[in-house]
């Protein structure tokens, strides 16, 4: 097992687990019982493709981030 990533939180790292399973990547969490950084762990042959849903998963957030804020009251912006 090799680290994928790392997340400062759990909730994070279940998110990432959870979307690195659905599509067929066998991964783990580790929780660091020391405050540290909680490690997502894959099998060393699907790093790659593991590496690669997440920075497709991380860009499609970005392009996302900011969609949902409300416009103000009057329609300008």
């Amino acid at each position: 097992m090799i680290t994928a990533t790392t997340c400062s939180n759990l909730a994070e790292a279940e998110l990432l687990h959870s979307l690195l399973v659905e599509n067929g990547i066998e991964a783990f969490v580790l929780d660091d019982a020391f405050g540290g950084m909680i490690r997502v762990q894959v099998a060393d042959d699907q790093l790659e493709a593991a590496q690669r849903l997440l920075a497709e998963a991380d860009k499609a957030f970005a392009e996302n981030d900011g969609d949902d804020a409300e416009e103000p009251a009057d329609g300008k912006a």
